[in-house]
């Protein structure tokens, strides 16, 4: 059969998923083709596929959907749903008019659907599908990750720019768990509450084979571990991928960490690997908004000593904030200026909180009226100005202009530094302080937090 996966647009990463899932349609005989939203019209009339499956984000969901609702009634194919809109609001399935979601860890059930439909068999009753006539429930998380297919990256690497770029991204583990109320994972982890562990590893041997092979056939100066959390703690299997990464790959990389774990012995092991960078995030300077607001799990921690440390080995750091929390102060998130200048951050982010629909942060909102309920809630907002209502106006501007400015004046020795907090708080968000931000980040990422030539 061909098979064509669709995604709404192509940033600076494939999409893994559908990487997963070709690898096993692949392996079954099948054709893959991929598209993004923008092409997938002339796409479906040129190669006339048997199935459309569709990688659907909350961000672009509608979009997707219109489409699949047009070519419906052009073309006879096909169609599966799968992904975070699927799994987190399997409720607006039947609105789709698609005739089969997949919610949760994808490749097995999709395994399943396509000897179904090679068969000629109903597939109403696979475990992680959603039909017209059933609901299924998820079946246990793949323990050995290493029993998946090696992803086909070539799917979307060989016919997207991505070719070409710089920076290719990789994920060495699945899972998270921990219960921050802003992130889908607490959903995910909920729904699969007793059906397996929820922090699971690639072996290291495999994860090198996969970097390897996209190391040989396209661009890649850069590698961006996209793992919500790449390292836990050191041990065995972070220092035989230290080992094995610095024998074989040799080339710099950006990793995710949490703050309460970071200590000498880890970054040792980091640093002899290559690491270039760390992301990390304080998401709020006040404990309180951190711990019971976004529930970070973090609470009392010295982040300057932290960043010093990391400092000390030579690794730079991307620290994150979140802006505008409700019951958050302005003194809250203006002490994140004063906390990267004295850690010597390298990039500091900061993106506006925004309630994703089905998050227990999204719940708080709505309970608490800070937030009105036809609120889409999706991550399209967080480079925006707040949406809570219980921000004036004149509090929203200046939190948006510590989003604009704040990257680049704490970076600033005192006077200026605090010269540029003066005009976060006195003048009005403007064009000029949007391209201040833009060029800066730009010479910031390409320069200290990835290593691109």
């Amino acid at each position: 059969m061909k098979i064509l996966f669709c995604i709404y647009e192509l940033d600076y990463a494939d999409h893994i998923s559908i990487a997963y899932l070709s690898a096993v349609a692949k392996k079954r005989g099948h054709t893959t083709y991929f598209s993004v939203l923008s092409d997938f019209s002339n796409m479906v009339k040129k190669i006339r596929p048997d199935i459309v499956a569709y990688s659907l984000n909350i961000y672009g969901f509608d979009n997707i959907v219109a489409k699949h609702k047009e070519l419906k009634q052009k073309y006879m194919f096909k169609s599966i749903g799968g992904g975070p809109q699927a799994t987190m609001y399997s409720n607006l399935f039947q609105q789709t008019e698609m005739d089969v979601y997949c919610i949760g860890e994808g490749e097995l059930a999709w395994n399943d659907y396509l000897e179904k439909l090679e068969q000629n068999l109903s597939y109403d009753n696979v475990p992680n599908l959603i039909t017209p006539v059933s609901i299924n429930p998820v079946r246990q998380r793949i323990d050995d990750l290493n029993t998946i297919p090696v992803p086909d990256r070539d799917l979307v690497l060989s016919n997207s720019f991505l070719k070409d770029t710089p920076k290719k991204t990789f994920y060495a583990t699945r899972g998270c768990p921990y219960s921050c109320t802003y992130c889908a994972n607490n959903f995910y982890n909920t729904l699969y509450k007793g059906k397996g562990r929820i922090i699971r590893r690639f072996s290291v041997e495999r994860i090198i084979e996969e970097i390897e092979n996209v190391k040989t056939k396209y661009r890649m100066d850069f590698v961006k571990f996209g793992d919500d959390l790449f390292a836990y703690k050191p041990d065995k299997w972070l220092e035989d991928f230290a080992k094995l990464y610095s024998q074989k790959i040799k080339i710099p990389f950006n990793c995710n960490l949490r703050f309460d774990i970071v200590n000498d012995e880890l970054l040792k092991i980091l640093k002899s690997a290559g690491c270039y960078s760390v992301s990390l995030s304080v998401d709020s300077a006040s404990e309180y908004i951190r711990e019971k607001i976004l529930g970070r799990q973090m609470k009392s921690l010295n982040f300057i000593d932290k960043l010093n440390l990391i400092n000390s080995y030579k690794i730079n750091t991307w620290n994150n904030y979140m802006l505008a929390v409700p019951e958050s102060t302005l003194e809250d998130d203006l002490e994140s200026i004063n906390i990267s200048h004295k850690g010597k951050v390298s990039y500091t982010n900061y993106t506006t909180a925004v309630p994703v629909r089905g998050t227990g942060f999204y719940n708080y909102s709505i309970e608490n009226e800070f937030i009105d309920k036809s609120y889409f809630g999706d991550m399209s907002g967080i480079y925006d100005k707040s949406p809570f209502t219980c921000f004036t106006d004149e509090e929203k501007n200046i939190r948006y202009n510590i989003q604009l400015l704040g990257p680049l004046v704490c970076k600033l020795p005192t006077p200026l530094r605090q010269l540029g907090i003066f005009i976060i708080k006195h003048i009005k968000p403007n064009t000029v302080f949007k391209k201040i931000q833009q060029v800066f980040f730009q010479y910031m990422i390409e320069h200290t937090i990835y290593k691109i030539k």
